[in-house]
């Protein structure tokens, strides 16, 4: 039997119009190692508990699942011209203020994993210096089932990359201006999605039935930046809000993260203790709405 190889797999995901109607992907995308992290660990979770009684037996011979379902997470680079699917699976929401489902096959050579049903949980954006721009999908999803041969469409492009990002700073309680001193950034987005088990409550079945958005999106980051001023520090020491835009542009291909409102919560400043380093400023922060509720803590386009 030949032996299957990674660069075989693919997957592909499509937003879907309704709840419960697979759609077959329209849009592709590459999936990265990272580090020391698998690319994709979506599974399905039977969830079993083994049952220990006073029977007369000796050993567990009885159990039952607390719930069927699939989560894990996916990792990929961003490409350009092909992140309008996924910034809208990630934010968009509909008048009951819910995420949109999508569905999704994972070519994995000797299994395809057909997956309906699946919203994002969390994503996480990462641009560090020298390395692709990587994206990591924490998701979940009410159905997964062995599917067919996929044919899949991948994007030609290649990943963006660090050097593409242009970071933009407010500090000082003005306006935004370009900081080229940022060397690794990751942004948070937090869906606010239920746990699966409080939508498997809801179920007469062995599977969840929902899984609601109970409110709107959340956002938080890091970044460190080359210590050639002490403008963000200042900011962190007075509390004064900040604004923080990531553009990346090829050609005419453009990827903008907005936040609008700021507040940097830690800044880790110190002397490494050696002159063989140089300072840099490690900050948190916190991103935020617009107070009057219209405008999300970030905008994804």
């Amino acid at each position: 039997m030949p032996v299957a190889l990674s660069h075989q797999g693919a997957f592909g995901f499509a937003l879907q119009s309704t709840k419960g109607s697979f759609v077959e992907p329209n849009t592709w995308l590459p999936l990265i190692e990272q580090g020391s992290g698998v690319a994709d660990t979506l599974q399905f979770q039977h969830n079993y508990v083994p049952l220990d009684f006073a029977d007369v037996n000796a050993y567990q011979s009885k159990y039952f699942s607390a719930g069927q379902w699939a989560e894990g997470r996916l990792r990929f680079p961003l490409i350009p011209g092909a992140v309008a699917n996924l910034f809208s699976w990630i934010q968009d929401r509909d008048s009951y203020n819910q995420a949109q489902w999508a569905s999704a096959v994972i070519d994995c050579i000797q299994e395809i994993k057909k997956l309906t049903d699946l919203k994002v949980v969390r994503a996480t954006f990462d641009l560090i210096k020298g390395e692709p721009v990587i994206c990591t999908l924490d998701v979940a999803g009410l159905r997964m089932e062995s599917g067919t041969v996929p044919t899949p469409n991948m994007p030609t492009a290649a990943p963006y990359i660090f050097q593409e990002a242009t970071v933009e700073l407010a500090t000082g309680g003005g306006g935004l201006a370009e900081d080229i001193n940022c060397e690794k950034m990751r942004i948070v987005v937090d869906t606010a999605l239920e746990d699966i088990d409080e939508g498997l409550r809801l179920a007469a079945t062995a599977e969840p039935v929902q899984l609601y958005n109970l409110a709107g999106v959340r956002c938080w980051g890091a970044f460190s930046r080359d210590f050639v001023d002490n403008a963000v520090y200042a900011d962190f020491a007075s509390g004064t809000e900040a604004a923080l835009t990531v553009t990346l542009q090829r050609g005419a291909a453009i990827a903008e993260l907005e936040l609008p409102r700021i507040l940097h919560t830690a800044d880790d400043l110190g002397l490494p203790g050696s002159h063989r380093q140089r300072i840099v400023e490690k900050v948190d922060f916190l991103a935020l709405g617009s107070t009057d509720g219209i405008t999300p803590p970030i905008t994804l386009t």
